[in-house]
């Protein structure tokens, strides 16, 4: 009889490490309650309040978030330093006026609703066995893991049309084909997670599209029809992170790039169940046709609505649901759990919202993203403000991915700021949104993360591990092109 020994890891930093040791967890409650209890009695308060301390809420957030691995707690205690700083003493009214006021937001509805209508439209399809048919066409044709990654790379296309679907039904197909493989999830979330948001950024013809130009327009930068979706059609060529994180996954999926880091060893130990829908063979299944009809519907109708995929999806579920039933592959009862289970899934991600929203709406509010705006402005060479308003703010994206709060903070005073000193408005304007991308892709408080952990069934801290080798080496090589760029373009 062989006896198995378990192996335990000694020494500071094994300790430091363990969520159960003492040590490891003073480093991260005990030094969270520490710097909260400091803010509250030696503030200034809102009014006087230098939007520098926004480094001491950055830093935090980098250091509990690589330490601990535990994203929700990371925000939460992030968020009491930043309502700390502003409220005082009036801390615990503090909290309660932060949490009311972002809940109230149209934004914070909107991304609610969205994630939640989404999962219900991804379970429909789930349900009704049209994903399978999708799952055993990619199986017929993707013999070699190689090719599993190449289909999981084209795959992402069609779903462009929105960042979160391209996750949530990318996901939900790829990650049960990767095990019927054998193939580690972590490949799966990787490419996932790598495409969605710039897909949304280099394919003009989404919400971001509307987003964007209305931002150019506020910001005077319009072509001669005083429309700014031109505008921001030009920063397409230059959205350098976008491009490079494309061909860098396919060049991946390819073996062309290595693993690298933690994804060359993948760890079952950090997967998470998945939900299994489609286990039942006796009730009838939906097929290739059931797959893209409500895709195309989402397409067709997303036009209609600006892109807007709330409204959308409130056309598109009761016509799906519709059509689902008179094809006889659901029920009433199956409707009625998808709603149930798409909503209560992501009750976790509800919960994350409100604090990343709220610590958006306090790093805005103390004026520190107009702060590293100032710092920006500093740069006298207008050849090199591109590269430096990417590196600057990729900082503060690494540790609170801001994105569309990013832009609408940045861009009033980025683009009269380029167009002032002479640099290329368009390069400029494409450095921030690079930017975004790279937070996206590197944060590990970010939404896209903690969305992709859950979908494809992966801790959302360990695959955020996983993504940051390649983010970090994406993002060199975008700026070592916007530093080419700001001398050439």
């Amino acid at each position: 009889m062989e006896e198995t020994k378990e192996t335990k890891k000694t020494g500071f930093f094994a300790t430091l490490n363990n969520p159960d040791s003492m040590l490891h967890k003073l480093m991260t409650y005990g030094v969270a309650i520490v710097i909260i209890t400091l803010c509250i009695f030696i503030t200034p308060g809102r009014d006087a309040l230098n939007p520098a301390w926004g480094w001491l809420i950055t830093a935090f957030l980098l250091y509990y978030a690589l330490l601990s691995k535990r994203i929700l707690e990371t925000l939460i205690f992030g968020c009491a330093i930043g309502v700390a700083l502003t409220y005082g003493t009036d801390f615990i009214n503090g909290i309660a006026e932060t949490t009311f006021s972002t809940m109230e937001m149209e934004d914070f509805v909107w991304i609610v609703l969205m994630c939640g209508l989404l999962n219900v439209f991804n379970k429909l399809l789930s349900r009704a066995g049209s994903m399978d048919s999708f799952a055993k066409f990619i199986m017929k044709y993707a013999k070699s893991e190689k090719q599993v990654r190449v289909f999981s790379w084209l795959l992402q296309w069609p779903l462009f049309f929105d960042d979160y679907m391209t996750i949530a039904v990318g996901g939900s197909i790829l990650t049960p084909i990767y095990d019927q493989k054998h193939m580690p999830r972590e490949d799966c979330a990787f490419i996932v997670h790598t495409l969605a948001e710039p897909l949304r950024v280099l394919l003009p013809i989404t919400s971001w599209t509307a987003f964007m130009a209305g931002l150019f327009e506020s910001g005077g930068l319009t072509d001669a029809s005083g429309s700014g979706v031109t505008s921001f059609f030009k920063t397409i060529p230059y959205s350098f992170y976008a491009w490079v994180s494309i061909i860098g996954c396919l060049l991946f999926c390819l073996g062309v790039i290595p693993k690298i880091g933690p994804i060359k060893h993948p760890d079952p130990s950090n997967y998470l169940p998945l939900d299994t829908e489609e286990d039942n063979d006796a009730k009838k299944h939906g097929n290739f046709v059931d797959f893209f009809l409500p895709l195309a519907g989402m397409i067709i109708t997303a036009k209609f609505f600006a892109w807007d995929i709330v409204p959308t999806l409130l056309v598109v579920l009761p016509c799906m649901c519709a059509y689902y039933m008179v094809r006889g592959i659901i029920t009433t009862k199956d409707i009625e759990g998808c709603l149930i289970d798409g909503f209560g899934d992501f009750m976790y991600l509800d919960i994350l919202f409100v604090v990343s929203y709220a610590l958006g709406g306090i790093f805005e509010s103390t004026g520190y993203i107009d702060y590293l705006v100032s710092i920006a402005q500093n740069t006298v060479n207008p050849a090199l403000l591109p590269v430096m308003l990417f590196v600057v703010f990729c900082c503060s994206e690494a540790a609170m991915s801001l994105n569309w709060s990013l832009m609408l903070i940045a861009f009033p005073v980025v683009l009269p700021l380029a167009q002032g000193i002479g640099a290329n408005v368009y390069l400029t304007a494409a450095a921030v949104i690079s930017a975004g991308c790279f937070g996206c892709h590197l944060c590990y408080v970010c939404d896209y993360t903690s969305m992709t952990g859950q979908v494809c069934g992966v801790q959302p801290a360990y695959h955020a591990s996983t993504c940051v080798p390649y983010a970090l080496i994406f993002g060199a090589v975008t700026a070592i092109l916007y530093l080419i760029g700001g001398f050439v373009l």
